[in-house]
């Protein structure tokens, strides 16, 4: 609770003030409330030392040297006196203020007195502005809805969550909540009081921290020439010398401390506006974040970059497409060729994102290259398909169809066209006449939406808004087999392999369908994901991945040897995805939109680096890589441990049997020549991990069942956990205790870690955290958490230590100071897992929505859940080198992600992007004078 009925400060009773006025001359009786720039509103309770502070340094924030402060803002804590009346008082300042300040978190939102604030002020005139610093919880505005998330939103109270017409800026005080320096002389709180004077003031940030600069030296300096002037007076010429080479050495230390000051602003500046930007445009928002870093190496522009690389996105392109449009590589992956309704064409360099030459002033819903790239196919509304020689940007015409052409196809030697028409017929052409070839094919009892040859060019299908795909007889245009009839409502794609065994068809049901051509009959279950219809469908090359596009505003791709996704579905478009294309490489899919972008992603972001591997029948509760990182061993309730090649994702030999059904404890050596496992009747299995047999006899090792097993670092040492919190430590070589069983937790251990150095052990169990000396076998200082502690992870250096508590929170540790660095909990609070990445930076978590990646210095997500399709994990493990993170599932099926977080990600994101910001982009994001530089 933030204020009580009764105010307590130093255990003294302050009584209520009546008002705060002034006299106003020349008017005898007359009180008028003493005007404050701002009212700060905050929870004493978790901001009770950053209110105070930063009302502190808006007062001192750019204050000429003869000025008492430089804004007057209005704090209770400072404010306040002793007065008869304290909501009185509160309500004067309320009305004599020109601005509301609320620090918005969880304990402000649920504060009586900050809600009693913000009702007067809505009360007031409706022109006077609310700004928002973000202290704690969560502000996400629901951009469909027009106002905050009521759902999501935890910092506000509902009063506020539909008062904004607009998403507001706010600031993010978040990370320097709890730091002990509030004062100007931290670059981070100066920059969130640099933020806030900023909007009083009514100037540009960078101007206002060069007068801040500016007065700083001028208070010096009439302090310095004061002082100066005195010593004149005795000491003349020599004591002026010193104080001048003197003045000059402050004047660079200022001048230094100014630009570095300057650079930290503009850096914080260009990170918050980048991540704001996000998902939205994930190219200009890693852009952002490199130039963040180029001012200056801070922690939030290092995520930026992070984030910005964690995104599939490569480049998004303008299509200039409203409603519709269409999308194609040419055969030699050079050029990509994009058409919207705006009646343009426009071609571009897909491994740069930049033009390449001018539009052609001919846009359509269908594009086509020829086989040899010369020629490009266009049609839209008018029913004219025009031939394009790219060479010369001359088209011939090819007349026919009455309406909309909604589809064109190339035979694999080019000598025959094909097209798709509103007007129920397919039609075939030459393309070196421009001569219809043949009658229209006739068949559909509603529009044909699709084309596609079969590779050998025999066989033409095609795709018709009755729910019906057919197969034609190129050659004669008859009709070949029986229709292929299975989607209950339009079919609005056709694409054959590559091999031509396997015709693919979408539909407005939103499932895709594969055939056999050759019987007609379908081949496997549909492939189900999509939630609107199916338009674009692309092969890959090699014929084992199907791209496909939807009304549902998203792309997958398909493993077509699982007929699962591969991996997270690709969001971002904000309007119907008409179209698909895969680059001959398969490197890059391309996705138009009717929201006028076409997208370029990097096809293997974020899919399973192997197929999953399947072999468990039941959840799989452990899983360690070895050493050198070439295999993995899972552990499974089905009372089987299976060793795994990480590359290839096959089985090597068969399962190691357990005699229960029982999930059995498992650890890696540090050389990877031993396996030791648990079991229920505390017994200790030493195996021999190249052979997969036994080493000698089980040991008894504990007197229940086995837990946890841990070796440290060297592999000198076992760590056994059993019973009610049993832990002792074993030499797996002598094969014998070397500590007496040690009560370390009031009920079972989940988990034993060592430090990289083997110092320092951490373990937890009943519900706390506990570090020990691992020399002394003895706890350093008092369990860490409250009684809700699952897990634990140890940063590799052992500074850091994040547990999972309640609702799936994970918090953060210093361990040396024992003190939260930070928290943070997924939307759905389902997280049970966290693991830290062998570099320390990033951090892994499992959850309901997928396994989620986290930056460890901002506790901030680092893109999309990896998704499995799958249901909940159940563990979770990093490889070695950190480039892979496995996890399994309830179902028994484990998958591996590639990770790549670079140490450095600024060269990476450079490398990504191919360019810097433009000088528009400078402009449109920092503060106007700030020179423009191309930092990458």
């Amino acid at each position: 609770m933030r204020r009580r009925e009764t105010r307590r400060v130093s255990n003294r009773v302050l009584k209520p003030r009546v008002s705060i006025i002034v006299n106003v001359p020349g008017i005898r009786g007359t009180s008028t409330p003493i005007p404050y720039d701002s009212f700060i509103s905050y929870s004493r309770a978790a901001d009770g030392l950053l209110g105070p502070a930063l009302r502190d340094g808006l007062h001192q924030f750019a204050r000429p040297w003869y000025k008492l402060r430089a804004l007057r803002v209005f704090c209770d804590t400072r404010s306040l006196s002793a007065s008869p009346g304290l909501w009185t008082t509160i309500e004067a300042a309320l009305d004599a203020s020109r601005c509301f300040v609320l620090l918005a978190s969880p304990e402000s939102a649920r504060s009586v007195w900050v809600r009693r604030e913000i009702e007067h002020w809505r009360s007031l005139d409706p022109g006077r502005p609310v700004f928002l610093m973000l202290t704690g919880g969560d502000l996400v505005w629901d951009h469909a809805a027009g106002h905050f998330d009521q759902t999501l939103t935890t910092a506000l109270p509902e009063s506020l969550l539909t008062s904004f017409t607009e998403v507001p800026l706010w600031a993010d005080l978040r990370s320097i909540r709890s730091q002990s320096d509030l004062s100007l002389s931290n670059p981070a709180f100066l920059d969130a009081v640099a933020t806030l004077a900023a909007t009083l003031h009514g100037r540009a940030k960078d101007e206002l921290v060069g007068d801040d600069v500016r007065q700083h030296r001028l208070a010096r300096r009439f302090r310095r020439l004061s002082w100066t002037g005195l010593s004149v007076l005795t000491t003349a010429a020599v004591v002026a010398a010193a104080v001048a080479v003197h003045a000059a050495d402050v004047a660079e230390a200022q001048r230094v401390r100014a630009d570095a000051e300057r650079d930290q602003a503009l850096s914080y500046l260009a990170s918050d506006r980048g991540i704001q930007i996000g998902e939205s445009d994930p190219v200009v928002s890693g852009l952002l974040a490199a130039t963040a870093w180029h001012f200056a190496q801070t922690p939030e522009a290092r995520y930026g970059m992070v984030a910005a690389l964690a995104s599939p996105v490569r480049a998004i392109l303008d299509s200039g497409s409203y409603h519709g449009g269409a999308v194609a590589f040419s055969p030699d992956g050079r050029t990509l060729a994009t058409g919207g309704t705006d009646g343009t064409t426009r071609l571009w360099d897909p491994e740069t994102g930049r033009p390449a030459g001018d539009p052609i002033k001919d846009g359509g819903l269908a594009l086509a290259f020829s086989p040899d790239g010369r020629t490009l196919a266009v049609a839209g509304f008018d029913g004219t398909i025009r031939l394009w020689d790219l060479s010369t940007r001359t088209a011939v015409p090819l007349t026919g169809h009455r309406s909309v052409v909604w589809a064109l196809a190339f035979s694999p030697d080019g000598r025959t066209l094909a097209s798709a028409g509103q007007d129920h017929t397919a039609r075939l052409w030459d393309p070196a006449t421009g001569k219809p070839v043949g009658r229209p094919l006739k068949g559909h009892t509603g529009e044909v939406s699709g084309v596609a040859f079969s590779p050998d060019g025999a066989i033409l299908a095609t795709a018709g808004r009755d729910g019906i795909a057919r197969l034609w007889n190129a050659a004669t245009g008859r009709p070949v087999g029986k229709p292929l009839k299975g989607h209950t409502d339009d079919i609005r794609a056709v694409t054959f392999s590559p091999d031509g065994r396997t015709l693919a068809t979408g539909g407005y049901d939103g499932e895709i369908r594969l055939w056999n051509p050759a019987t007609g009959e379908p081949v496997g279950r549909p492939l189900t994901g999509h939630t609107g219809a199916v338009t674009g469908l692309a092969f890959s090359k090699d014929g084992r991945t199907l791209a496909s596009g939807s009304w549902d505003r998203t792309a997958r791709l398909w493993n077509l040897a699982t007929r699962r996704p591969a991996g997270d579905a690709f969001t971002g478009h904000s309007g119907f995805v008409y179209g698909v294309a895969l680059s001959p490489d398969g490197a890059t899919l391309a996705t138009v939109s009717g929201d006028g972008t076409t997208r370029l992603w990097r096809a293997a972001a974020r899919r399973p680096v192997t197929d999953p591997l399947i072999g468990h029948e039941d959840e799989v509760s452990q899983l360690a890589y070895s050493k050198n990182g070439d295999i993995l061993v899972s552990s499974g309730a089905d009372g089987t441990i299976r060793v795994w090649d990480r590359v290839t994702g096959r089985r090597l030999g068969p399962p190691i049997r357990g005699r229960y059904p029982y999930t059995w404890p498992v650890a890696i050596s540090p050389d990877d020549r031993t396996l030791a496992v648990g079991d229920d009747d505390g017994g200790l299995h030493l195996w021999d991990l190249a052979t997969r047999q036994q080493i000698g006899t089980p040991v008894k090792a504990a007197a229940g069942t086995i837990s946890v097993l841990t070796f440290s670092p060297d592999g000198r040492t076992l760590a056994v956990a059993s019973g009610k919190g049993i832990l002792q430590l074993w030499d797996p070589a002598a094969r014998r205790p070397v500590t007496a069983p040690i009560k370390a937790h009031s009920d079972v251990l989940h988990r034993i870690v060592f430090s990289r150095d083997g110092r320092i052990m951490a373990t937890v169990g009943g519900g706390t955290a506990r570090l020990w000396d691992a020399a002394t076998r003895r706890p350093i200082g008092a369990p860490i958490g409250d009684s809700s502690v699952t897990w634990l992870a140890l940063s590799p250096d052992s500074k850091l230590l994040a547990t999972v508590g309640e609702q799936g929170t994970v918090r953060i540790w210093d361990t040396a100071g024992r003190r939260p660095k930070g928290a943070f909990k997924d939307r759905t609070g389902t997280v049970s897992t966290v693991e830290f990445s062998p570099d320390g930076r990033t951090l892994a978590t499992d959850a309901a929505a997928g396994v989620q990646l986290w930056d460890a210095a901002t506790t901030k997500p680092i893109g999309n859940p990896f998704k499995s399709g799958e249901s909940a994990v159940s563990s979770l493990a990093f490889s070695p080198d950190g480039r892979t993170l496995a996890g399994s599932y309830d179902k028994g099926t484990i998958l591996q992600w590639k990770v790549d977080v670079p140490a450095d990600p600024f060269p990476s994101l450079c490398a990504a992007a191919g360019r810097s910001l433009t000088e528009q982009e400078w402009g449109r994001y920092l503060p106007s004078g700030t020179p423009f530089e191309k930092v990458c």
